[in-house]
């Protein structure tokens, strides 16, 4: 049996052959643009079109690849390799995973929320028009209570999907998701996890309970703001496995080749990457604390107690590259802060390999009323930070100057 070796070590030979070809095999894996193959005869189409080389929709070659590493990062030792197809975005995993599992029968999903705003509002929205139905669990700002009571409270014989996120965007709290997952199990639903902000050198989704997990490719594992793309993994024990090759190829949303070779390359840094920007943000986040310009500082297991315990329980190896800070004085504060940062950008996104921060009032979140928004802990003085690479003493300079403007109005 091969011994099974660390995720750094695996993503930085990822989409690499062994060299054992007798030419050689070339150090970066090749790129191939083709979207459609050409063929001598009948019998050759016809043996082709059981694969997936045949034609761009069908997400052979780079993409491939590509899944092929992201597979040996999200096995769980012990347990069967998941299934798995890179998408267009992690929106698009998103639509692909949930027209896996829902049906006539089971036509409601239910989101745990706050969570990214696209989540609802494509569930709600366009599957919506389609007949899904979407109900929610907006967790108390503080977190409390029992997160699986909280979604065994709003299930029924009618929901397909839990859908769920590791740590919830923006506000950085941790999901006890195997909580959530045995409640989502005891209802006869899948529990669908959004892993993005938690890559599987940080933690395994399907280790605790999940049967279907997404990323979006865009962020920490391709790492470096040039890529959209995404990626669906199905636990092969789910029903949901044989279907999502079809269903991929029939909703037309896979990840175009130079996307697909872009993330591969960056997947190769990303162990690294990921540990120093965890790094920095747990560094960060013990700055922030207690500074009279903010009234809170949002981070996993920053409340102490359960929420300590359950970091502790469910990433022991990082909690991750993302912090969020709420501003005293609201959304004037929080513009005097933006405009005083000098090398940290604003931006709408996050994963970029340097620290950048965004506003989710106006960006991920602008769907919501400003009550919605405040129901569920996103004031006008939120920031979001995506800690980067950069050397500490560096980020806290700049943003102590940024607190003192800010509270300098």
């Amino acid at each position: 049996m091969t011994r099974r070796v660390d995720p750094s070590t695996s993503t930085a030979r990822a989409g690499l052959g062994r060299g054992d070809t007798g030419d050689g095999d070339e150090l970066v894996a090749p790129l191939s643009l083709a979207s459609v193959r050409a063929y001598a005869d009948l019998p050759s189409v016809d043996e082709a079109m059981e694969g997936r080389d045949v034609y761009r929709r069908y997400g052979g070659g780079n993409p491939q690849r590509l899944e092929e590493a992201m597979i040996e990062l999200e096995t769980v030792p012990g347990r069967a390799a998941p299934v798995a197809r890179v998408t267009s975005s992690g929106q698009a995993a998103l639509l692909l995973g949930v027209t896996l599992v829902v049906s006539p029968a089971r036509p409601r999903v239910v989101v745990v929320r706050p969570c990214y705003g696209g989540t609802d509002s494509l569930i709600a929205g366009p599957l919506g028009n389609l007949g899904v139905r979407m109900s929610t669990v907006d967790l108390p700002p503080d977190e409390s209570g029992s997160h699986g009571d909280l979604v065994a409270a709003v299930l029924g014989p009618d929901v397909g999907a839990v859908v769920a996120e590791v740590i919830t965007n923006p506000l950085i709290g941790l999901i006890d998701i195997p909580a959530v997952a045995a409640a989502a199990h005891e209802a006869g639903a899948a529990c669908i996890v959004d892993s993005t902000f938690t890559p599987p050198f940080l933690f395994q989704p399907f280790a605790h309970g999940a049967d279907l997990v997404i990323h979006s490719l865009t962020k920490h594992l391709a790492g470096h703001s040039d890529v959209s793309g995404g990626l669906l993994l199905v636990d092969p024990a789910h029903e949901a496995s044989d279907w999502l090759d079809a269903n991929a190829r029939l909703l037309g949303c896979g990840l175009a080749p130079f996307d697909a070779w872009l993330a591969l390359r960056g997947l190769r840094t990303a162990s690294l990457r990921i540990e120093r920007c965890s790094e920095n943000a747990a560094a960060l986040a013990a700055f922030f604390a207690g500074r009279a310009e903010l009234q809170a500082v949002h981070y996993p297991g920053v409340r102490g107690g359960r929420d300590s315990a359950l970091a502790d329980q469910l990433l022991p190896r990082g909690r991750g590259p993302m912090l969020s800070i709420d501003l005293r004085g609201g959304g004037t504060a929080a513009g005097a802060f933006i405009r005083r940062l000098d090398g940290i950008r604003l931006a709408p996104s996050f994963g970029d390999v340097a620290t950048t921060v965004s506003y989710p009032a106006s960006t991920s979140h602008r769907a919501l009323s400003p009550q919605q928004r405040a129901a569920l802990g996103i004031g006008d003085g939120l920031v979001r930070i995506s800690a980067g690479i950069e050397h500490i003493d560096d980020l806290k300079a700049e943003f102590d100057a940024a607190l003192v403007a800010a509270s300098a109005g």
